[in-house]
């Protein structure tokens, strides 16, 4: 569903980077840059439809900025130690 690719999506922002050497972008093409693959992602993802009076909006897009604040604070929980950053490429 949109909903399950905008949580792949979320998940990204922890491993990926738009990194510049001398004011040019690096990753220049897929080759310089590694996409999440399905292992990635969670087996499930639960959605819950809240009931609204206001009218339909898009659904793929809305999970996107809360994935990697709820990981890294779950990690937080779990290790005690406060990640500051993204991508968390060194955990």
């Amino acid at each position: 569903s949109q909903f399950q690719g905008g949580v792949g999506f979320g998940i990204t922002q922890l491993t990926s980077a738009i990194t510049f050497k001398d004011g040019r972008v690096e990753q220049r093409n897929f080759d310089g840059y590694t996409p999440p693959y399905i292992i990635d992602a969670p087996v499930t993802v639960d959605v819950h439809i809240v009931p609204s009076t206001e009218a339909p909006t898009g659904c793929g897009e809305p999970p996107v900025p809360v994935i990697s604040p709820a990981v890294v604070n779950a990690l937080a929980k779990l290790t005690g130690k406060r990640y500051r950053s993204l991508p968390l490429v060194t955990i």
